[in-house]
């Protein structure tokens, strides 16, 4: 969800006051950077967060997230910007030794508790890349969740907008076009965001190999295929959230507009504190909201970054005793399918990013990130099916890329990391390598029931969410209704 705040109107010395706090802020960081201060994990520390779906017993968006979170009552369980929408989210945990298996057994557990308590109040939960039953007409402000920090989100985006509504333009197997006159086409794509505690030393290669592998993630986790009923891209939840929140910034030094919400502008050249001061220099502020905290809490450093949504996000955290650290949150990949497909996709990630940071040669030398981009939006649009620049110069199929050259990279970076081969085995050979023999991902599996069925989204959901109750992954589900 995200920091709440105290109100929704700001002033123009609520703004200038924030701006002044946020400055004194960014300065601590730069020196703590100097001090090299951080804490540096004796193993590197992960975790996630699962955005997901309530509809009713129809598979229709249903906007009774109040009530469901005040059921299922969990800390761990957070609202998200819709009523259609929450949020679950993991303890983070050293990676090492059975790391995968005990976070699928925690995060299937809180699943399977929401899953029972939405369907007491006759509801489905449902961990999908984009809903196909949503409809515009049902993305409106009377469905945004009840929190200042959503209001004032709209209200500021907005006003920075002239009022001018979000026009979102796609074009895949189908054509779509449409305007909306607020924020909340956002709430219309759910994902996964994996954090990844990073050493000082390591942040500059770890957030450039994020950056690297994000159209590789992008491809290889894609569950969004639909909206509104129209066969758009393998991952249309991308363009969705960057059309949501179209906001422009300062121009890059190709001329271009740096986005609010994008892949980023460029690779890290010393440290992640790159990013904070571009933070400060290059975005208007969103939530001006001052608090009555120490400024070594960076509480408004952190607010601020976090309505800067790039798709590999630098993170500082605080401990108890006052102790900064650094993560990555990597946005990529979609919400489901099932709870081994979301840790599978996470150990990938991990892997992955672990083998290209640590690679004697230094692949950001070896790839523009002009060719990351465009392998990103080509990713996103055709999925495993894309064609993508590799860090060997060559033109791949990147389900080809993946299965041939990146499977097995992954797997010994993850057993470098100290994870137990029985993990290794369950997540990446027998969950990630056969989804990558058989090319059936989240897309690809509701793109091939539609062609079998037709354009029945409700038999679509009632089908899929009948293999997600049961931890199928998504390799194995058959495109013919097996549940009836």
């Amino acid at each position: 969800m995200g920091q709440e705040i105290a109100t929704t109107e700001f002033s123009d010395a609520d703004e200038k006051e924030f701006r002044r706090r946020l400055l004194a802020e960014t300065n601590i960081l730069n020196r703590w950077f100097k001090q090299e201060r951080f804490e540096v994990p004796e193993s590197p520390m992960c975790g996630l967060e699962l955005e997901g779906w309530l509809t009713d017993s129809d598979f229709v968006p249903a906007p009774e997230s109040e009530a469901f979170l005040e059921q299922v009552d969990d800390e761990l369980v957070v609202p998200e910007i819709s009523r259609f929408n929450f949020e679950l989210n993991s303890i983070p945990a050293p990676i090492r030794a059975t790391v995968f298996s005990d976070l699928n057994r925690s995060l299937s557990a809180l699943w399977k508790g929401c899953t029972r308590k939405a369907e007491s109040m006759g509801l489905r939960a449902i961990a999908i890349g984009s809903l196909p039953t949503i409809r515009a007409n049902m993305l409106t402000l009377e469905h945004i969740y009840p929190s200042k920090r959503y209001f004032a989100l709209n209200n500021r985006i907005m006003k920075l907008r002239r009022n001018m509504p979000t026009v979102l333009s796609l074009e895949g197997k189908e054509v779509l076009r449409v305007s909306h006159p607020d924020i909340m086409l956002e709430a219309a794509a759910t994902s996964v965001q994996v954090h990844l505690q990073v050493a000082l030393a390591e942040g500059k290669r770890f957030f450039n190999a994020s950056t690297i592998a994000s159209p590789i993630m992008a491809a290889v986790a894609a569950n969004s295929p639909f909206l509104y009923g129209k066969a758009l891209w393998s991952e249309t939840r991308i363009p969705i959230f960057e059309q949501a929140v179209n906001l422009g910034s300062f121009r890059n030094l190709d001329g271009s507009v740096a986005k609010r919400v994008s892949l980023g502008n460029g690779y890290v050249r010393e440290s992640l504190l790159e990013l904070f001061l571009e933070n400060l220099d290059g975005y208007p502020v969103l939530l001006p909201d001052n608090y009555d905290r120490t400024p070594d809490e960076l509480s408004h450093l952190r607010l601020h970054n976090g309505t800067i949504w790039r798709w590999n996000r630098p993170l500082v955290g605080i401990a108890d005793d006052g102790t900064p650290h650094l993560r990555i949150e990597h946005r990529v990949p979609s919400s489901g399918p099932s709870m081994p497909d979301v840790v599978a996709n996470a150990a990938f990630f991990l892997g992955l990013a672990t083998y290209l940071a640590r690679m004697p040669e230094v692949p950001e030398d070896r790839l523009t990130f002009a060719a990351v981009k465009r392998n990103f939006f080509q990713a996103c649009k055709y999925g495993l099916n894309a064609e993508v620049e590799w860090i060997d110069g060559k033109i791949w199929n990147l389900q080809t890329l993946v299965r041939s050259e990146l499977v097995g990279p992954v797997e010994e970076a993850l057993e470098e990391l100290g994870v137990d081969q029985d993990d290794i085995y369950k997540y990446i050979t027998r969950i990630i390598r056969p989804r990558m023999m058989t090319g059936q991902n989240g897309s690809n599996w509701q793109r091939a029931f539609i062609n079998t069925h037709g354009p029945n989204f409700q038999r679509l959901l009632e089908t899929y969410y009948q293999y997600q109750k049961q931890d199928i992954p998504v390799h194995e589900w058959k495109s013919e209704a097996q549940f009836s």
